[in-house]
């Protein structure tokens, strides 16, 4: 016991917190019995419990909570400091004790929470019941609506805000919670107790049923009023005045209550403004004015029902005012007249008192038109004059009237003063002043006795109307003389008036100036609002002043300008209650006051008098009492002319000193705020009253709200022409704001700092951005969302301007805090400390829009349709709605359903649409993204375990964007199972997570070798990421140093870890989008918005680090250095990636070509010539729709006016002519030869005479003869740069094309064609000479011989002219000799064997790195090679080494030694053989030609020895790759250089083809060759086939027949998977990047080839990986989009061989699928299934494949001829060629046969013989071509020329032939034996190796012959040999 009372003894304070829950229910009794003992409300003893309130509401025990609240319930009634404790209790309250298990809990904290807004901290309290609407427990959501319900009952609705609780109705209603929502019904029905009908326009949203429900309930409330039953601390006395009432009188109460004027809620109050201005549509002012008056009636019905809107948003309308006067005055169309009259109603009925500046000038146009007869026109007329009349008053437009009054049109006059009596209804007694009635009646006794009836009747009612207004007494003055008739009339018409305001009591204007003498009345005889008003601190409810005087926050409803919900921190603005008075009035409340000499005094014309009186006038006032000062009359007494306006500077400072004083000491009001504040704003610029005008307005402000002040100083000052009254107004504003604290509201003061952004003076710019700073402080960096779309130049100031105020704190306000006297003072010190600015949430400012319209029910099914087209367009029109809305409401119907089932879309580009749209859709929703997350994140989760990469990648950007708006942990408990079973579903899928970049780490490409062999073996294939991180952390520091701790803990949150760029397979589906419209073409003159979203939001479905993408589209430019740096940085490690985006970065590129800062610009010059360098080296070429969107932007920076930015220019246009044809680039700068610039037009024709000169005439398109008479025009250029530029190139073509350019250029002036002839001699003089190199050949160097060999040996090899001896070889050579020879040959050397130790054997490398710098013809020096240093590598393969360590000096050629037969080579030799075989491969790559062909020489003496061959097997791959690199080097770069020599060229080829054909020869050899490398040569051999230049030469055809027979040769003897799968990657490739149609056609046809010998070759198949190639293939192009291209051969053939490989296969085909994940529903897995069903008796016997690889041939070849198709022979002429065809195969028959033939094409010229020669060899068809010649001559023996053309059916031997081979008219066996041997004397090749060929070649003949069973019929013979001789497809194309 001992133990558990031991509590006791601690303080109350102590136990309270102890950890006990009996030691705190001890303090809580204790507080609450002391407490109520503590007199002093302000006792520091409340102090000190102050922080513990929270602690007491949320305590865990429920014993002790319930006792915690009764403490905390007297605390707040008792403590002065509780008010403090409110916003924390009161959310302690919401979370655990509202739904609390004991009911006493709940009743407790319900007391609690009253007892908080008892002490006026209601709007707090509301705040946080209203954020309990977000809980996940649905009790807590309904307790807290209860809550509000009786909160709302008991203090009344201007206690409680009703507008943000209707928003919520939508959502409460429509919650899953059946308790929730019938709270809410309860919380609906006690709204509609205080405000009846203007809640009904509030609840169109909901459904009919929860309508009908609610009407239902409002029909049991009848009657019944609403009246408050509790009361604030401030309203005690107008309790204790209404109970003492309410016991003495209560009938009479009762009576008064009922005549009482009711405060009618008006219900536009509770809607949103809508902005119309920005639905018109851009041509709406064109066509309204337009001569068709269909096109101004289609404007003006779009127009109507936008201003139908009940509330319209303040903006510049003048242009659309503009618009409809003139048609109301002017159109002689009444249908639109009548349709403009509706619209004006509509627009002064919306915009209430801002359509005030219009309303006289509509006034008078519409009294005009109801000239018009028309109903139609005069009913709208009169809507519209009523709704106008509602924006103004009387006495503004009384002049307007009384004019339309006197009008000699009788309908005018009549409808006239119809308005008028309407209008008069609207009046009161103050408003129809002795002035006004006085001039209103004179003008309608006129027209009481004009001849017109309706004129009369009108005038009757109109008086009538003021007689009830006024009353019969005052108005009988001015209509004594009306005879009894009229009188009568009028009288009658009185009394059958309604007047639509109600009038308390016509004598209040009997006594305007007694005030004193009714203290002691009813309040009712004022004219202010009722006794249920809610007053500050007992004031009495008729007194406006007193209602101002108290500090206690305001209760009634916000009005303009006002703070209110979503505002600034300040209290809600209350209605003004004091009346308006006429200067009359004034004048008779002054003089009670002031002297006859002050009044007449003050309106004197001489100054000194007038400064008198004002002397006088403030003296006088000063003695008065502050309740006895008339402010308003004074005021109005004070603004007589020439009021404020004074132009004597002492006059108007002491006027101005007077103001000041009545604002401080006196009661002033808005009303009297109204009389001086124009004036006041005007004279804000004046040098010397100017800075007192902005105390006087401060005075003001403090008086009558900031709220009101502020606002009205700001529109009044951009009404002003003056800048310096709008830049003193910003400034006084922005000074003001410190003072009052931020009280304003946001929105509309943030559109008037973008007015002074936009105006053109600089000072009111930065008075601007100043006070932009100013509010900074309060609103913090939420600030500047609302400013992204400025300038560039205005947005960096803003930023400066937020960076020198970061981490300032806002000064606590000093005014506006206190008002009134002492004593109120004293009551509100409390608020003075508490006094902060609430917290602003950015996303409720902003406006969203509700798509939930456009949602229909068509689009959703359309999302759902089977047609991908169709859910295709459904998703462009969901993201165009979105879009077009930018920020949207919660409501959005079933949308996240659609798209969650889109997201798992079969096709999988619509489900990254989808997923990419779900995305935006997140960023338009914002918060409100909440309630979706359940139905939108299973989807994207799902994505993220797809096989599609760009799937995941979308999704997982798409998900973290979700994240962003609502983090994943908030998802509530019913649907958290789902989203952790599908998390957990999916995780087995997810990408592998990054490995952490290295602290350190090199980029670019300067590092080491061993720093690279390290960075790769780490890699594993992720080459790239290491050298990243560097550049990743400088991205992130800008953020981190511009944003507080704060921002800086949420970007180390935020930071994006993946790779700057990712490769993906997007690029092609981005240029197909392009090319079909699908997006926006990259073609602008300069970037617009949505240019720039479509490039971002594909940067981001390219998955770019997300940072990096932030800071290309920032608006700081050194951001955007930033990334071009990172993009620097990344691109030596992650060449692929950049490869694939290269599109991506190219247009991001060219938008920073538009910057102004030049250094953003070099910086990506710098960096577009690395990438172009680097994609050259990778053999990368550049796309058609890459070149557009970057090659014209390119061209535009000739013209820049830096040559540090046109020189990066002009290199970046060479490197991209080594990526993409020159023919391609030259149109381009064609089209910059149109532009003003003269720089751009003459560096555009330096960049064509550059082209001309390297690349020749074919740079000139689309002709010659077009593009140089465009050149040539510019020789008449005024600009001397252009003029040089032209002459310089039109030089070139003369030294290509000689005179002919003088025919090219056309017709030119005199003039100009002698300049032309003046440069072409001048340049032909100094042009340099080259010469071709000598055939002499120095006797140092190896020569190749030209003759035969003697002793056996084989020609086109390098001798040495005198073979030198061996020398001796030394043990300890010296490491730096030999390292030196090593890297002279390209070799790579271990680092520790060239530091000397020799026990470790250097490791030797190809040093690629050097191949490239040789490649790069850019290169100022290059490297030298002595040939006579070459070894020769039968010495070195022969020679057994003295000492083991390879790194000896290689010997000199004609070093021979005979290897020791019988004995294995050693380690050393083997090491030795191979560093020797790879620093001779090396050489093969250099540009030097000798150099290649010498080590060539050697690789083939290699080949041909069978024993040292297989030295070679470790090096295929290798030497491929060198031969493929130096075929390349001579296509693209030597055969386009004139100043090669062109037979080196031939040689270069001669040898690589040969040696790769002993290579492909050997079985051991060829098949070591992997896929990769395959594809590289053969698409390297057929882009050489393809190469027009190379026919042109002597030995061109030779050299085609070659390369020809080689590829045929690869293809049969490779490895067969491996060349299957490289011909499948090839055709793949080669589709998709649109090469030329003649190269697709030659890889089809090797893979024809494959077909053919599929089944011999199919045990050693990998069929596992041709399937997954198959499969890629058809997934990157898809079955279903090949009738958008113009063939389908390629996908003809891929199905050929889905059918080839079902046939050799059958069902065991389906096994085969290990390599492919998801092939179920795939088109492969489909096509196979469909092959394998298919029964026998519908197989073509075997011959199914054959038939549809030639219907694929047919198809191909068909293709690509011009049109006509070949008669169809007939039957007997079928049989005939059979025939002949039959005779010409036997040996006997042969002559006779070729006779027939040629008698046969003699007779049937249209026959066509192609189906015969079809499956022949080349061989027979040559045959048969030569011996048709052959008849031909000997039946032209008169002597008639013989056509040396080639014949229609020749080519080139072999399946790829492109090029015509030369005919002999003559065919002999033994001829064409001599003529293959000349060939190879000139080549340098051996005879004996001919012989040996055609040896070869009788006798595989001869055995085919035999193996066919001795049947000598050639045609016999053919179809033994093999499957590549069967078919010609060349021969087939001509």
């Amino acid at each position: 016991m001992e133990e558990d009372t031991e509590y006791l003894k601690l303080s109350v304070e102590d136990r309270c917190v102890h950890k006990l829950w009996k030691a705190r229910l001890s303090g809580y009794e204790e507080c609450a019995k002391l407490f109520p003992k503590i007199t002093n409300e302000r006792s520091p003893k409340f102090s000190k419990f102050a922080p513990l309130m929270k602690k007491f509401v949320t305590d865990s025990n429920a014993v002790a909570q319930e006792k915690a609240l009764d403490a905390v319930l007297v605390y707040v009634e008792n403590a002065h400091v509780a008010s403090r404790t409110a916003g924390d209790c009161t959310a302690g309250i919401v979370q655990k004790c509202l739904a609390a298990p004991k009911r006493g809990t709940q009743e407790k904290a319900l007391e609690v929470i009253l007892m908080y807004c008892e002490i006026e901290k209601y709007e707090v309290v509301q705040e946080e019941l209203m954020k309990g609407f977000t809980q996940k427990n649905p009790k807590v959501v309904a307790a807290c609506v209860r809550t509000l319900t009786t909160a709302l009952r008991e203090f009344g609705r201007k206690v409680i805000n009703l507008k943000p609780l209707i928003k919520q109705m939508h959502t409460l209603l429509e919650d899953r919670d059946k308790n929730v929502r019938e709270e809410y019904k309860k919380l609906v029905v006690e709204m509609y107790r205080w405000i009846g009908q203007a809640l009904k326009p509030q609840m169109s949203s909901l459904k009919p049923v929860q309508i009908q429900e609610l009407e239902s309930e409002f029909e049991k409330l009848g009657n019944e009023k609403a009246v408050q039953k509790r009361f604030l601390r401030s309203q005690q006395d107008l309790k204790a005045k209404m109970e003492a009432q309410g016991d003495e009188d209560g009938e009479e109460d009762d009576d008064e209550d009922e005549e009482a004027p009711e405060v009618v809620i008006d219900p536009l109050d509770l809607f949103e403004p809508i902005n119309i201005l920005e639905k018109l549509p851009k041509d709406f002012y064109k066509k309204a004015e337009a001569k068709k008056w269909q096109e101004r009636k289609e404007a003006i019905e779009i127009l109507l029902p936008l201003t139908q809107n009940p509330k319209l948003e303040q903006g510049d309308y003048h242009d659309l005012m503009k618009v409809l006067r003139k048609i109301i005055s002017k159109d002689t169309n009444v249908m639109i007249v009548a349709l403009a009259g509706q619209c004006v109603a509509g627009l002064a009925k919306g915009l209430k008192k801002k359509f005030a500046p219009f309303s006289l000038s509509f006034t008078e146009v519409i009294l005009d038109k109801f000239k018009e007869k028309k109903t139609n026109v005069v009913t709208a007329m009169r809507d519209a004059i009523d709704a106008v009349y509602q924006t103004t008053t009387l006495e503004a437009i009384q002049e307007t009237v009384s004019g339309a009054m006197g009008n000699k049109n009788p309908n005018v006059k009549a409808e006239t003063v119809g308005f008028l009596a309407r209008a008069l209804c609207y009046c009161t007694p103050t408003i129809l002043n002795k002035k006004l009635l006085k001039t209103i009646t004179t003008d309608l006794l006129k027209t009481l006795n004009e001849s017109d009836p309706t004129v009369r009747d009108n005038s009757s009612e109109a008086l009538g109307v003021i007689m009830k207004v006024v009353g019969e007494k005052h108005v009988m003055a001015f209509i004594a003389d009306v005879d009894s008739l009229k009188m009568q009339k009028i009288k009658d018409a009185s009394k059958k008036v309604e007047l639509k305001v109600k009038i308390t009591a016509s004598k209040a204007a009997k006594k305007p100036a007694a005030p004193k003498k009714d203290t002691g009345k009813p309040a009712s005889t004022s004219s202010s609002p009722g006794p249920h008003k809610v007053v500050r601190g007992g004031a009495r409810p008729g007194s406006a002043a007193s209602a101002t005087a108290k500090g206690k926050k305001s209760l009634g409803k916000g009005s303009k300008g006002g703070g209110g919900a979503g505002g600034g921190g300040g209290p809600p603005l209350e209605e003004c209650t004091e009346a308006e008075i006429s200067i009359e009035e004034a004048q008779e409340k002054a003089a009670e006051i002031l002297s006859e000499d002050i009044m007449s005094g003050l309106t004197d014309a001489n100054w000194k008098v007038r400064l008198t009186a004002i002397e006088s006038f403030i003296s006088t006032t000063k003695e008065l009492d502050r309740t006895d000062v008339p402010t308003q009359a004074l005021v109005r007494v004070l603004a007589q002319k020439p009021g404020f306006k004074d132009n004597n500077f002492q006059v108007l400072k002491l006027k101005l000193e007077a103001l000041k004083y009545l604002a401080e000491n006196s009661d002033f009001t808005r009303r009297s705020g109204e009389v001086c504040l124009q004036e006041l704003v005007e004279r804000l610029g004046d040098p010397k009253n100017g800075q007192l005008c902005g105390e006087v307005l401060v005075a003001i402000a403090e008086a009558a709200r900031l709220q009101w002040v502020g606002p009205e100083v700001m529109s009044k000052a951009f009404e002003q022409k003056t800048p310096k009254v709008q830049e003193c107004a910003l400034k006084w504003l922005a000074d003001t704001i410190t003072e009052f604290g931020f009280v304003l509201q946001p929105k509309a003061l943030i559109g008037d700092i973008k007015k002074a952004l936009g105006h053109t003076n600089p000072g009111v710019r930065t008075a601007g951005i100043t006070l932009c700073g100013t509010i900074y402080l309060y609103m913090g960096s939420t600030l500047r969302v609302f400013f992204e779309d400025e300038k560039a130049a205005l947005l960096q100031q803003i930023d400066a301007e937020f960076e020198k105020l970061n981490g300032t704190s806002a000064p606590a306000p000093t005014r506006g805090l206190t008002r009134g006297s002492s004593k109120d003072r004293d009551g509100d010190e409390d608020d003075t400390v508490d006094a902060k600015p609430a917290t602003i949430n950015v996303q409720d400012m902003v406006p969203r829009t509700n798509i939930s319209e456009q949602l229909t029910s068509n689009l959703f099914s359309e999302l759902a349709d089977k047609n991908w087209k169709v859910r295709n367009e459904a998703l462009q029109k969901v993201s165009n709605i979105i879009s077009e809305a930018k920020f949207i409401k919660g409501d959005i119907c079933e949308l996240p359903t659609a798209l969650c089932s889109r997201m798992n879309d079969s096709n999988k580009n619509l489900a990254v649409e989808a997923i990419r749209v779900t995305a935006s859709l997140a960023t338009a929703l914002g918060p409100h993204c909440k309630p979706h997350t359940r139905n939108i994140v299973p989807g994207m989760l799902i994505a993220l375990g797809d096989i599609k990469q760009n799937v995941r990648q979308q999704a997982m950007s798409t998900l973290n964007m979700w994240v962003e708006q609502k983090h994943i942990s908030r998802v509530k408990p019913s649907s958290k199972n789902t989203v952790m079973q599908a998390l957990e579903k999916a995780k087995p899928n997810l990408p592998a997570k990054p490995q952490p970049k290295p602290k350190t780490s090199t980029s670019g490409r300067g590092g080491g070798s061993a720093e690279k062999q390290s960075s790769a073996g780490n890699g594993g294939g992720g080459a790239g990421r290491g050298g990243t991180s560097t550049g990743k952390k400088g991205l992130r520091a800008p953020s981190a140093s511009r944003t507080g701790n704060a921002a800086g803990r949420k970007e180390s949150e935020d930071v994006d870890n993946s790779p700057m760029l990712q490769v993906n397979n997007l690029k092609q589906q981005r240029g197909l989008d392009e090319q079909r419209l699908r997006v926006l073409r990259w073609d602008f003159s300069t970037p617009r918005t949505e240019f720039i979203t479509q490039l971002r939001d594909q940067m981001t479905a390219a998955s770019m680090n997300r940072q990096m993408v932030s800071n290309m589209f920032h608006q700081d430019f050194k951001f955007h250095i930033k990334a071009i740096d990172a993009l620097n940085e990344d691109l030596g490690s992650n060449l692929p990636a950049c490869i694939a985006n290269l599109d991506l970065i190219l247009k991001w590129l060219t938008i920073r070509f538009f910057d102004t800062n030049p250094s953003v610009i070099m910086k990506a010059m710098d960096y577009l010539q690395q990438v172009f360098q680097y994609v050259t080296d990778d053999g990368y070429h550049l796309q058609d729709f890459e070149a557009s969107s970057f090659l014209p932007f390119l061209v535009m920076k000739f013209g820049d006016p830096k040559d540090s930015i046109r020189g990066p220019a002009r290199n970046i246009a060479k490197l991209i002519c080594n990526i993409y044809p020159a023919s391609k680039v030259s149109p381009y700068m064609m089209e910059g030869l149109k532009a003003k610039n003269a720089r751009q037009r003459a560096e555009c024709l330096e960049a064509i005479g550059n082209l001309i000169e390297v690349y020749g005439m074919l740079v000139c398109q689309p002709s010659p003869a077009v593009a140089l008479k465009e050149i040539a025009k510019q020789i008449a250029d005024r600009d001397n740069s252009v003029r040089n530029a032209a002459l310089n190139s039109l030089v070139q073509v003369y030294f290509r094309e000689g005179e002919k350019v003088f025919k090219l250029v056309g017709n030119l002036s005199d003039k100009d064609m002698s300049f032309l002839k003046e440069r072409i001699k001048r340049a032909a003089k100094n042009r340099t000479v080259i010469r071709k190199p000598p055939t002499a050949v120095d006797p140092d160097v190896p020569t190749v011989r030209s003759g035969g060999a003697a002793g056996g040996g084989r020609a086109n090899r390098v001798i040495p002219t005198a073979a030198q001896p061996a020398p001796t070889l030394v043990r300890d050579r010296e490491a730096s000799d030999q390292t030196s020879g090593i890297k002279r040959y390209g070799l790579k050397v271990n680092q520790q064997q060239a530091s000397g130790n020799s026990n470790n054997n250097p490791l030797f490398k190809i040093d690629y790195e050097l191949l490239e710098k040789l490649l790069d013809d850019n290169s100022s020096s290059k490297v030298q090679y002595d040939v006579e240093e070459i070894p020769d590598m039968a010495s070195i393969l022969n020679y057994k080494p003295v000492c083991p360590t390879p790194a000896s000096r290689l010997t000199r050629p004609g070093f021979s030694t005979v290897s020791r037969p019988g004995t294995a080579p050693t380690q050393g030799e083997s090491e030795g053989a191979a560093q020797a075989i790879n620093m001779v491969i090396s050489q093969v790559a250099t540009p030097d030609a000798n150099t290649v062909i010498t080590a060539l020489s050697q690789l083939d003496e290699v080949l041909g020895s069978e024993e040292r061959c297989s030295q070679l097997a470790p090096h295929i791959d290798q030497l491929l790759i060198v031969a493929t690199l130096q075929y390349r080097l001579v296509l693209n770069t030597k055969m386009a250089n004139l100043n090669v020599n062109k037979e080196d060229c031939v040689k270069i080829y001669r040898s690589l083809t040969n040696c790769l054909m002993m290579v492909f020869n050997n079985k051991h050899l060829g098949t070591r060759a992997t896929r990769d490398v395959l594809k590289d040569v053969v698409n390297v051999l057929i882009h050489i086939l393809l190469d027009p230049r190379l026919s042109q030469l002597e030995d061109g055809p030779q050299i085609i027949r070659a390369i020809n027979v080689l590829v045929v040769r690869i293809v049969e003897k490779a490895q067969f998977t491996h060349v299957f799968s490289a011909l499948l990657k090839l055709l793949h490739e080669s589709v998709g990047s649109g090469s030329s149609s003649k190269f697709t056609e030659l890889v089809m046809k090797c893979n024809w080839k494959v077909i053919r010998i599929l089944e011999k070759r199919n045990s050693d198949l990998d069929l596992d990986q041709i399937l997954l190639d198959v499969h890629n293939f058809l997934v990157a192009y898809p079955v279903n989009s090949w009738s958008e291209r113009q063939s389908d051969t390629p996908l003809r053939t891929i199905k050929t061989v889905m059918h080839t490989l079902c046939k050799v296969y059958g069902n065991t085909i389906l096994s085969h699928y290990s390599k492919i994940d998801n092939v179920q529903g795939s088109d492969l897995h489909r096509y196979l299934i469909k092959t394998l069903k298919k029964p026998k008796n519908e197989d073509d016997g075997g011959s199914g494949d054959s038939n549809r690889l030639a219907a694929a041939q047919q198809v191909s070849n068909d293709s690509m001829e011009s049109g006509k198709s070949p008669k169809r022979l007939s039957k007997s002429a079928h049989n005939t060629l059979s025939e002949i065809f039959r005779k010409i195969g036997s040996k006997e028959n042969a002559k006779e046969g070729l006779i027939q033939l040629y008698d046969f094409k003699q007779k049937h010229p249209e026959a066509d013989i192609e189906p015969f020669l079809r499956k022949s060899s080349q061989f027979f068809q040559n045959y048969i071509e030569r011996g048709l010649k052959r008849v031909e001559m000997e039946r032209l023996s008169e002597g008639k020329a013989i056509s040396n053309s080639p014949s229609e059916n020749g080519s080139n031997s072999g399946p790829l032939a492109s090029s015509q081979v030369p005919d002999t008219t003559n065919f002999n066996m033994n001829e064409l034996v001599d003529q293959f041997k000349t060939i190879a004397v000139r080549a340098g090749f051996d005879n004996t190796y001919i012989d040996s060929a055609v040896k070869n070649f009788y006798s595989t003949e001869k055995e085919s012959m035999v193996a066919g069973g001795g049947n000598t019929d050639i045609s016999e013979y053919l179809k033994t040999l093999p499957s590549d001789m069967c078919e010609d497809p060349a021969t087939k194309d001509q």
